[in-house]
């Protein structure tokens, strides 16, 4: 028979109740729990904030996320200078800088901004000037502006190729923090375009220039002595300015923004904005564009007709009113001709050609529907007019008392065909032939319209 042996108490542990063992590791359990939680959000949340620098600084290292167009080949992008605080602009604190050389005989010199996700992260201006100092090259200085080093590290500045023979300079950005940026959280640029002067007493000849800007005022200094073969001028979010342009042919156009030039010399050239006004004096030898949305043109234009067509000028806006001074000039005698049209919807016309050569051929027009129209013409004008309004009043003004423009001693005739409350048509000339040379048309739906020859 076996013989069971009793267990001896000291091989026992101490005995504890089990009610209040069960209580002790409940509470051990739900302590164990909560600081189970708060280790794990922890975690998440270093970790998300990690993940989300580690994942910024992966795309700013990321060489296939810069916006660097396909159409441009990197020949290498500077280092940026040290970052110094600034003593400039008191709204940035910091600045770093970096410079590029390209040559005066390139085909085409260019200047691009590219940015990533976040447009408004980075803007500036670019002042384009000419120094005393004769050489071969264009140099291109760049001051970047900002609050952080991470900032200016989301920036990229490049000499860049395109073509066969173009060199230009390109500004890359990308910031990606969507809805979360901070106030101080953007980048500005000054850029310096600088030309040089020539060995010889006759204007620096620039073959091509062309800027495609983003959010950059674009302004032209004292660069009188530079001849644009030529000019195409873009940005998105900023004005162009400039003092004197001259070129073969011009191109500007910008987004949001003015374009106020004292003095462009074109053969062509084409302006246009789409949230600005277009205010200076132009002059041109061929064809005159003037365009804008949501802006007033308020210009002096000076028309050269050489050609064998007619030297045009167009005007057009949708929102504002239209103000020119015009002169109208040729050496061609009675073969000069001029096309000139001014349209708005709602706003005012006012147009006064001051002068127009003996015996050329005009055809005007001057359209708006909302707003008052009002032409005068010089006494060297000869043909049709037709001025219409439809819900105001209606003037024609003759000076009976003119002197014959050609000094022969003739008497300047005016003829209406058809006169009404609303409408005035007839001819105007200084000999039969004359009465049938031009053609000028006046229109508004619901202001009043003057005519004065």
């Amino acid at each position: 028979m076996d013989v069971k042996t009793p267990l001896q108490s000291e091989n026992l542990p101490a005995p504890v109740s089990h009610a209040v063992d069960c209580a002790g590791h409940k509470k051990k359990s739900k302590k164990h729990r909560i600081f189970k939680t708060i280790v794990l959000s922890t975690l998440i949340w270093v970790g998300v904030r990690h993940f989300g620098r580690a994942r910024s600084a992966f795309n700013l290292a990321d060489p296939v996320s810069w916006p660097i167009p396909d159409n441009v080949s990197v020949d290498h992008c500077a280092e940026w200078s040290t970052s110094v605080a600034s003593d400039v602009v008191d709204d940035f604190p910091y600045a770093a800088d970096a410079s590029f050389e390209l040559p005066v005989s390139a085909e085409t010199l260019f200047l691009i901004s590219r940015s990533a996700r976040h447009r408004a992260f980075a803007a500036g201006h670019v002042n384009y000037v000419q120094s005393e100092d004769v050489s071969d090259t264009v140099k291109v200085d760049i001051t970047a502006r900002f609050w952080l080093d991470e900032y200016l590290d989301a920036s990229k500045v490049c000499l860049l190729k395109r073509g066969e023979d173009e060199s230009g300079v390109g500004i890359f950005t990308k910031w990606d923090r969507g809805r979360h940026s901070k106030e101080h959280e953007k980048l500005r640029f000054e850029v310096t375009v600088t030309f040089p002067q020539t060995s010889e007493d006759s204007p620096l000849a620039i073959k091509k220039l062309s800027t495609d800007l983003e959010i950059f005022t674009q302004i032209f200094g004292d660069v009188s002595n530079i001849n644009f073969n030529s000019l195409f001028v873009k940005g998105s979010l900023g004005g162009v300015y400039a003092e004197t342009l001259s070129t073969e042919n011009a191109k500007i156009r910008t987004s949001l923004g003015a374009i106020k030039i004292q003095s462009l010399i074109a053969e062509d050239a084409d302006v246009s904005t789409s949230m600005g006004p277009i205010e200076g004096t132009y002059n041109s030898s061929n064809v005159l564009v003037l365009h804008t949305s949501n802006g007033a043109i308020n210009v002096d234009v000076n028309l050269f007709n050489e050609g064998e067509d007619p030297a045009k000028l167009r005007m057009h806006t949708s929102n504002g009113f239209i103000q020119g001074k015009i002169n109208l000039e040729s050496s061609k005698g009675p073969d000069a001709s001029f096309d000139l049209a001014a349209r708005t919807s709602n706003s005012r016309i006012a147009l006064d050609v001051l002068a127009s050569p003996l015996d050329a051929t005009l055809a005007l027009r001057a359209t708006t529907s909302i707003g008052s129209v009002s032409v005068k013409l010089p006494t060297t004008y000869e043909g049709s007019f037709d001025a219409t309004t439809s819900l105001a009043g209606l003037s024609v003004t003759f000076d009976e008392k003119a002197e014959d423009p050609a000094g022969e001693g003739r008497k300047r005739s005016i003829e209406f065909e058809g006169v009404r409350r609303n409408r005035a048509k007839g001819r105007v000339g200084w000999s039969e032939e004359g009465l049938a040379r031009g053609t000028v048309s006046v229109r508004s739906s619901m202001a009043p319209v003057s005519l004065e020859f």
